[in-house]
């Protein structure tokens, strides 16, 4: 990277803006595509100045958080070396929300930094990919973007890195940020933002390669604690819980939650709707008030993945409980 008259580093992934569909069969090989291949089919790509890594060939479900630290350095050296002014990062849309708010965690005082993907294949008919991909690169070159944390840019609107979830398998549409929308949007090569998030949580990368282990335990009607105590047996050093409404579990699960709270595990409580906070409103057997007496960590509004995320940084930054639960 020594051009220093590249201005966007695009680092590929894989995913479905990088398949190709075996016409025989109907499915989807993932990551085969190039970066340059890929960037190669947008008519006018070169006014970009592209300098393309391709760092995986992976479906996104594949990934691990040594490939997200791998992300996170190569885009820390190409900022640090000023050979790029922006850098899109092409990914698979099962995760990429997961990994949008890792790097908006951990990346501090880069310049513009935008995820996407795809939901079909660039040679499918009526294809978003190269839609998204050319989108992200006027929406990273834009002087608009800078300070506005890690973005997702998709079917022409802006995501917050934070805020941001999929929320349909394969309509274009496919993301949203429930409870408070796009903070911006594009029209043709015009960038334009409506908002900007004023509070965004920081935390070091860590010094440790090794990923700590965090279980989500999802509740629905009429659950016991068994998970719990399964999550514990197999070695998990921290647990995100998926209640109902406000943060609610079922009573039955109430005994072994309590077990892993007395052992020091931290415990985060988020909540399956899509909209609204945790906060302890009720007071009964297996609500968010009792839980939180208890010591269970209120996860506020991030839904469990993010929560999930958000706690392993915290773990692999030596964080204490009363530490975690600051940070939440």
């Amino acid at each position: 990277m020594e051009n220093k008259e590249k201005k966007i580093l695009l680092i590929t992934t894989g995913g479905t803006i990088a398949s190709k569909k075996d016409w025989e069969t109907g499915r989807v090989q993932s990551g085969v595509i190039s970066g340059y291949n890929l960037a190669a089919l947008i008519p006018d790509w070169k006014d970009f100045a592209c300098h393309v890594v391709d760092l995986f060939q992976l479906p996104s479900g594949h990934l691990k958080m040594l490939h997200l630290r791998e992300m996170v350095q190569t885009i820390k050296d190409a900022f640090q070396e000023g050979c790029c002014q922006g850098v899109v990062l092409t990914h698979g849309t099962d995760t990429l929300e997961e990994t949008a708010y890792f790097l908006d965690l951990v990346l501090h005082g880069c310049g513009p930094v935008v995820l996407t993907g795809s939901q079909l294949p660039p040679e499918e008919i009526a294809s978003d990919a190269l839609r998204n991909l050319k989108d992200s690169l006027i929406a990273a070159l834009s002087e608009e973007s800078q300070d506005k944390g890690v973005l997702v840019v998709f079917n022409g609107k802006i995501y917050a890195a934070s805020e941001v979830i999929k929320v349909h398998t394969s309509n274009l549409d496919a993301f949203a940020a429930p409870g408070w929308g796009p903070i911006g949007y594009l029209d043709e090569r015009e960038v334009i933002y409506k908002r900007v998030v004023s509070k965004r949580a920081k935390l070091a990368l860590g010094t440790s390669s090794r990923e700590p282990k965090v279980y989500i335990i999802s509740f629905a009607l009429g659950m016991d604690g068994c998970l719990i105590d399964k999550a514990l047996e197999a070695g998990a050093e921290g647990l995100v819980l998926e209640g109902f409404g406000r943060g609610q579990i079922p009573p039955e699960a109430v005994e072994q939650l309590e077990k892993a709270v007395k052992k020091g595990i931290p415990v985060v409580l988020t909540t399956r709707c899509y909209e609204g906070s945790v906060k302890g409103v009720y007071d009964y057997r297996g609500s968010a008030a009792q839980l939180e007496k208890m010591g269970v960590i209120l996860g506020k509004d991030l839904p469990k993945q993010k929560a999930r995320i958000k706690l392993i940084l915290a773990l692999a930054n030596n964080m204490s409980v009363k530490e975690i639960n600051e940070l939440f």
